[in-house]
């Protein structure tokens, strides 16, 4: 399946979009000066060691301490990990579980040690970055992981000679120390390709290693390869895929790494000469702001909505329009399955990780569930980042995650309501208008005579005058006033003013 990607290079943001089968699949954005830190290595200290959580933090330079998890960190021999060994996929899996299973972290860290550690997860929200001790150093073809004695091959090479090859290759060319991961763009490849892999990586580790000798923490000692070249070594696997740059100086430096670490290969980069922008000829501009909306319409007439909230991602399917042809099942069975098909294709677009629940219309028959359930498996399978699904639940919820490395680009996309405040909904125009009434007796309290006008949004004011006559009248009596109101389209609707005599007092909101 040849792979299509394009680079967006723009002042001040890279956008690199990958096009399998003619469809956008993934999305990726940064900011030249807000660059990406995940497979960053810094020389760290630690400034608190919590034996309750079997964590520690870690100072290492960035806005909020790093969050340092017992089982990412490496034995103190530098041997395998504490958990089971990872043989299904590009890169080794987070220790993350039950801290009962490894030993008291207050054994491997102490307050104020030195500790060489690699940015796993990105600072999401309030979090910090996740870190681990086990480093991970991606070539084209492998992983050299320094710290971890394990060899593994990718769990999406499914042919088992070629598996068996591969392994042998691994077992031939690994390093004394340390071990190895065959990565996807691994399937067919020659020894020599991954002899050079294992030469240049080993030789950046001891770099990596000199650097921290004489380093002093918190201290950045490698930076990982930016946007542009990252996708290229990550996602150009096979020579029918192309690159499609739009830009000269992002097109020379792909050149020049191609030419480097994929001799033969520059032959798959081309530059886009067209006037047209190359992001709307391929209709990614319509997909980015389809990834942005909250309601996904199916082709059928049904829809899905999409809710993020602090715990987890919530995916509701609904029928919608859809009528259906012969009998009720029948019509569910087709609006998840169809329902089944965006899903997976949105949670892979908007890069979506952590919890997630979703709610299938409800089906009679268990066949239908399994059915239904085993179709959302078999889509996921086509996602580079992990996911576990459980089995459907009476009440038809499904409940998986999905490996989450970085924040969802949504948030790249979008930006919290300033007028909700994120909530998601406003107050209503009666609430606003109790609270003027409210404000009212409290300004005028202890004044008589005097002269009022309330300042609001035009909706407010409507309120006010049709279901709030008889409260306003009793105001005017009870402190011998004239209030007029006065349409502010300008203000928020929940904002409002009231002014006595020639006094502007804001009301609190």
């Amino acid at each position: 399946m040849a792979r299509l990607l394009l680079v967006n290079r723009r002042p001040e943001q890279r956008r690199v979009v990958l096009i399998e089968n003619g469809t956008t699949t993934e999305l990726f954005f940064e900011r030249v000066r807000d660059r990406g830190i995940v497979g960053n290595v810094y020389l760290g200290r630690v400034v608190r060691v919590l034996p309750g959580m079997q964590a520690a933090f870690v100072e290492v330079g960035l806005q909020r301490t790093g969050f340092l998890f017992v089982g990412d960190v490496a034995v103190p021999s530098g041997g395998a990990p504490f958990g089971d060994g990872d043989d299904g996929g590009d890169e080794p899996a987070g220790g993350r579980g039950r801290g009962d299973r490894y030993p008291p972290i207050n054994e491997l860290l102490s307050q104020g040690q030195k500790v060489l550690v690699q940015v796993a997860k990105a600072p999401m929200g309030t979090k910090g970055a996740r870190l681990t001790t086990h480093i991970s150093l991606p070539g084209r073809h492998l992983v050299y992981m320094p710290t971890v004695d394990h060899v593994g091959v990718s769990r999406r090479i499914k042919e088992a000679d070629e598996r068996a090859r591969l392994k042998a290759i691994s077992d031939e060319i690994r390093p004394e120390t340390g071990g190895l991961i065959i990565r996807t763009a691994g399937e067919g490849a020659e020894l020599e390709d991954f002899k050079d892999d294992v030469a240049f990586l080993t030789d950046l580790w001891k770099d990596i290693q000199r650097r921290a000798h004489v380093a002093s923490p918190p201290q950045l000692v490698h930076e990982d390869l930016d946007l542009t070249l990252r996708s290229v070594r990550d996602l150009i696997q096979g020579e029918e895929d192309r690159v499609v740059v739009d830009d000269d100086d992002e097109l020379e430096r792909i050149l020049d790494f191609m030419h480097r670490f994929v001799p033969g290969s520059t032959g798959q980069v081309q530059r886009w000469d067209s006037p047209d922008s190359m992001l709307e000829r391929y209709g990614v501009e319509w997909e980015i702001a389809r990834a942005s909306r909250r309601k996904i319409w199916l082709k059928s007439g049904g829809y899905i909505l999409i809710d993020k909230t602090e715990a987890l991602t919530a995916v509701d399917v609904n029928t919608g329009r859809y009528v259906g042809k012969s009998n009720f099942e029948e019509t569910i069975v087709d609006i998840n399955l169809e329902a089944v098909r965006e899903i997976a294709y949105q949670l892979r677009l908007r890069d979506i990780g952590g919890i997630i629940v979703i709610d299938f219309i409800d089906m009679e028959l268990d066949a239908n569930k399994k059915r239904v359930s085993d179709a959302l498996i078999a889509e996921l399978a086509k996602d580079r980042a992990r996911t576990k699904v459980l089995p459907m639940s009476g009440l038809g919820l499904i409940e998986m995650t999905r490996k989450r490395v970085r924040n969802s680009i949504v948030q790249d996309l979008t930006e919290p309501c300033f007028y909700c405040e994120g909530r998601g909904y406003l107050r209503s125009n009666r609430v606003t208008a109790d609270s003027v009434i409210m404000h009212l007796n409290q300004q005028l309290r202890g004044t008589d005579g005097r002269q009022v006008a309330v300042r609001a949004h035009p909706r407010v004011t409507e309120c006010l005058l049709d279901e709030y006559g008889d409260e306003l009248a009793a105001v005017e009596r009870a402190y011998r006033c004239k209030i007029d109101l006065v349409d502010q389209p300008a203000l928020h609707v929940e904002q409002f003013h009231v002014n006595v005599g020639d006094e502007p007092r804001p009301a609190p909101v």
